[in-house]
C-alpha cells in the first residue's frame, strides 16, 4: 500500500471541504482562512523563552576550626560545613551571585561572584596568605573539556595561609612559585601521585605532604591546599568531576545508512515532515474554523432572507 504525501493528505481535504462551499461564499472563506492561518504563525514558531541560563557551583570550605553554613543569593544551601569539605553542585543563574558564610549566625564572608552562562565554578573561602588575615574568597572555573580515556585533568590550587610555594609531584618541582590564591590546570596520565608543597626554591620545611593523590582517568580532580603551617592545621580539600572523553571506543552497532551525509539528509526529511504535517495541522484548523464561522454566516443570510419572504 503507497503512503500519501503529507501535501497531498491536505489537498484532498481542501478539495472536499471547500467544493461543498458555493461560489459566493467562498469569497469570504478565503480571506477568513487566510487571517486564522496567520494568526496561528505565532503560536506554532514560538519556542518557549529560555530563562537565565544555568550554571554550577561548588563551595569549598578552608577555614580551618570553624563550621559553617553557606548561602547564594540569602537562600541556604548547606549547614555546619567543616573545613576542607566541598559540597554542591549548586545549581544557579548565570550573573552576579552573593555568596554568604556565617557561623552561629554571625556572617564570616559575604562576597559576590561572577558567574557565566554553563559555567562550572569552585568557590573557596579561605584565609589569605597572613594568617591572621580576614577570610578571602576565590573562585576557579573548571575546564570540563573532554580529556583522553587514560588521562585525567589535575588542578591544584593554593589556598593555604603561606607565602609562595613549590608543588612537588612524585619528587619534582611541577609548579613553581604558586602565590595564595593562584592555581595550575594540567592533563596528566592516570595513576597515583606522591604531592607535596615546599616554599618556593627550597626542598624543607615541608608545608604539607607528601599526599597520595589519585588522578582518575576520565576525571577533573581538583585539589586545595587549605590551613596554616604555623597554626598545624594545612590539610588539602579534594573534589572529581566526571568529564566527557575525547577518544572512540569499540562500536556496538555499525550503522551504515544514518551514518555521515546520510544522517544529515535523514534529519533533513525528518525534520521537513515534521514541520509541513505541523503545517497541515494550521491549516486544517484554519481552514475549518472558516468553514464553520462562513456557516454561520451564510445561514444567518438564509434566516434573513426568509424573514423577508
Amino acid at each position: 500500500m503507497q503512503g500519501r504525501s503529507v501535501s497531498g493528505q491536505f489537498r484532498a481535504v481542501s478539495q472536499g471541504v471547500l467544493s461543498r462551499i458555493n461560489g459566493p461564499v467562498i469569497r469570504r472563506v478565503i480571506p477568513l482562512l487566510l487571517a486564522v492561518t496567520v494568526a496561528a504563525v505565532p503560536a506554532v514558531l514560538a519556542t518557549p523563552a529560555q530563562g537565565a541560563a544555568g550554571a554550577n557551583l561548588y563551595i569549598v570550605q578552608g577555614l580551618p576550626g570553624r563550621t559553617l553554613d553557606i548561602s547564594i543569593d540569602g537562600h541556604s544551601v548547606a549547614s555546619g560545613v567543616q573545613a576542607a569539605k566541598l559540597v554542591g553542585p549548586f545549581g544557579v543563574s548565570a550573573g552576579q551571585r552573593m555568596i554568604t558564610a556565617k557561623q552561629g549566625g554571625r556572617v564570616v564572608i559575604q562576597r559576590q561572584v561572577t558567574v557565566g552562562s554553563g559555567a562550572s565554578i569552585d568557590v573557596v573561602i579561605h584565609q589569605p596568605a597572613s594568617p591572621t588575615g580576614a577570610p578571602v574568597i576565590t573562585s576557579y572555573p573548571n575546564k570540563l573539556n573532554a580529556v583522553p580515556k587514560d588521562k585525567a585533568a589535575l588542578r591544584v590550587a593554593h589556598t593555604a595561609a603561606v607565602g609562595p610555594a613549590d608543588i612537588r609531584v612524585n619528587g619534582k618541582v611541577l609548579f613553581s612559585n604558586v602565590a595564595n590564591g593562584e592555581s595550575l590546570d594540567v592533563v596528566v596520565p592516570a595513576a597515583t601521585y606522591k604531592v607535596e608543597i615546599v616554599p618556593t626554591g627550597a626542598t624543607s620545611p615541608v608545608v604539607l605532604g607528601p599526599l597520595d593523590l589519585p588522578a582518575k582517568a576520565g576525571y577533573l580532580t581538583r585539589v586545595f591546599a587549605v590551613g596554616a603551617p604555623s597554626q598545624k592545621t594545612m590539610t588539602v580539600a579534594v573534589g572529581t568531576i566526571k568529564l566527557p572523553s575525547s577518544g572512540s571506543g569499540k562500536p556496538v552497532l555499525v550503522n551504515t545508512g544514518t551514518g555521515g551525509q546520510a544522517a544529515g539528509l535523514d534529519q533533513a526529511r525528518n525534520s521537513a515532515a515534521s514541520d509541513s504535517g505541523l503545517w497541515v495541522v494550521v491549516l486544517l484548523a484554519g481552514l475549518f474554523a472558516a468553514v464553520l464561522t462562513v456557516r454561520k454566516v451564510a445561514g444567518r443570510a438564509v434566516a434573513r432572507k426568509a424573514v423577508r419572504r
